[in-house]
C-alpha cells in the first residue's frame, strides 16, 4: 500500500484558514469585496418606482372601454332579428310538399307524449274485413 504522502497541516495553518471569512478566494478578491460592500452601504437605497395614478387610470379606462365595446357588439349581434323566411313561391315543389307535410304532422305532436304513446299501445285493434 502506498503511504499517505499528504502532509497534515499545522495548527497555525488550520487556525488561519478557519479565521478567514471567505474560503477559496485570494486576498485581492477579499479586498475588492470589502470595498464593494462598503460602497453599497454608503449608496442611498433604491426606491421602487410606482406608476403614476393617471397612467394606471388610463390603462383601466382603456380596458374598460374595450370591455364595454365588446359587450355592446355582443348585445347587438345577439339581438338582431332573424333572417326572413323566403316566400313559398320561391321554393321548389319538393320543399313546398315537405313543408305542407310538416304542417299536417305538426298537429300530431301531443301523441309524442309518453302517456299518450302508452295509452295508444294498449288500445284494442279493430279487426278489418
Amino acid at each position: 500500500m502506498n503511504p499517505d504522502t499528504r502532509s497534515t497541516p499545522s495548527d497555525d495553518d488550520l487556525d488561519r484558514l478557519l479565521a478567514r471569512r471567505y474560503r477559496d478566494t485570494s486576498p485581492e478578491f477579499e479586498a475588492r469585496w470589502v470595498a464593494l460592500k462598503r460602497e453599497l452601504r454608503q449608496a442611498p437605497p433604491v426606491r421602487a418606482r410606482l406608476l403614476p395614478a393617471w397612467r394606471l387610470t388610463g390603462w383601466f379606462g382603456a380596458v374598460g372601454a374595450l370591455g364595454a365595446a365588446a359587450a355592446i357588439a355582443f348585445v347587438m349581434y345577439s339581438a338582431r332579428p332573424p333572417k326572413p323566411i323566403p316566400s313559398v313561391a320561391a321554393l321548389s315543389p319538393q320543399l313546398t310538399e315537405l313543408l305542407a307535410m310538416d304542417a299536417v304532422l305538426g298537429r300530431a305532436l301531443p301523441l309524442l307524449d309518453e302517456e299518450n304513446r302508452t295509452a295508444l299501445l294498449h288500445l284494442p285493434a279493430s279487426g278489418q274485413p
